[in-house]
């Protein structure tokens, strides 16, 4: 089997290559930008261009023998109609979006972090879409993304820009009908600060790449 994995920078790319390669798929890497800042321009002010990029690498990739595709980036998949371009070019894609459709029935009250302003308002009408009883609280945070991307530690990441803060913020609310229970990682580099989060908190922390993975299989 080989799969196509699109993303946003040449980071996450590698990222989606590297998660596909651990269980033994062969991959086609598709970056779309050089870095956030170009992904962020493009995914903003050229959702018909990006669009159709977006459908000339998917055509490319087949021609090449993929049999999927693997979006794995958030804010890509948000950006554009990747539904529509499925069935353009008559192959099946997966993104993360579909897990926010089918989230846990316990999970009541989810913080959800992002990597920028547009990923998180897909995400939050996505979920408010499949089950309206759910409470979201939205964060986008480009500069997490940003400094994975630079390759630094995970946990000089979570101190430099004070996640530990928000992980406190987010366990001291106390009202008990929005107490959040869940954080879902909305961006596809945020895996790589998953152990450091679990570390600091006892939330259940959904990633949404694993349930993209069993779809592949489907």
């Amino acid at each position: 089997m080989k799969i196509a994995v699109v993303a946003g920078t040449r980071v996450d790319t590698k990222m989606g290559v590297n998660l596909l390669k651990n269980v033994g798929i062969g991959t086609i890497s598709i970056a779309m930008a050089d870095n956030c800042t170009d992904q962020t321009d493009m995914q903003y002010y050229s959702s018909e261009e990006l669009e159709q990029r977006v459908k000339l690498e998917i055509e490319g990739a087949k021609a090449k023998g993929a049999e999927k595709v693997f979006i794995y980036c958030n804010s890509l998949s948000a950006a554009i109609d990747y539904e529509k371009i499925s069935k353009e070019t008559k192959i099946e894609i997966i993104t993360p979006l579909e897990t926010y459709k089918n989230l846990p029935k316990e999970s009541k009250n989810i913080v959800v972090i992002a990597a920028n302003g547009l990923s998180a308002y897909k995400i939050d009408k996505i979920i408010k879409d499949s089950d309206k009883s759910k409470n979201i609280i939205s964060v986008g945070n480009m500069s997490i993304v940003e400094l994975i991307e630079e390759g630094l530690n995970p946990s000089e990441i979570v101190e430099r820009l004070n996640l530990g803060g928000m992980l406190k913020y987010i366990e001291g609310i106390s009202d008990e009908k929005f107490k959040v229970d869940s954080i879902l990682l909305g961006c596809t580099h945020f895996p790589y600060i998953k152990s450091e989060l679990k570390n600091l908190t006892d939330l259940k922390i959904i990633d949404p790449a694993e349930d993209m993975i069993e779809k592949i299989f489907k």
